[in-house]
């Protein structure tokens, strides 16, 4: 995982990059079998939530994990489950804590949700 506090060689973050990236597509290649009504776009955008599961209880700033995400969207992207990872597709990202992950490692969940502007609307009161 990419941490923007952290300051990795840029070969190293590279890597990691390219790993999470692949690991994206892989996952969301599955994701595309199971399901109809894919891929998000302008027309039928989107909002993420990104929840965080870090392996102890020490505090941390869940959006500081935004390399990571970034690296999964465009993962996601390649496997199209999004036309593209612009503002006009993914209207909103929401990062926020999970708990303990329960092992050594971090894990990270994405859930992602068609956005529907009039009833998002009538939700903020406009």
């Amino acid at each position: 995982m990419i941490n923007s506090n952290d300051r990795p060689h840029f070969h190293q973050k590279a890597k990691i990059t390219k790993f999470l990236r692949q690991l994206a597509e892989y996952e969301g290649n599955n994701v595309l079998r199971d399901y109809f009504g894919l891929p998000y776009s302008e027309d039928k955008p989107c909002k993420v939530k990104v929840r965080i599961y870090p392996p102890t209880n020490r505090k941390y700033d869940p959006p500081n994990w935004s390399p990571t995400s970034k690296a999964l969207f465009d993962g996601l992207t390649d496997a199209k489950i999004w036309t593209d990872d612009n503002y006009n597709v993914i209207v909103s990202t929401e990062f926020m804590h999970g708990g303990k992950s329960g092992n050594k490692n971090y894990r990270i969940e994405l859930e992602i949700y068609e956005y529907h502007e009039i009833l998002q609307r009538i939700v903020d009161g406009i």
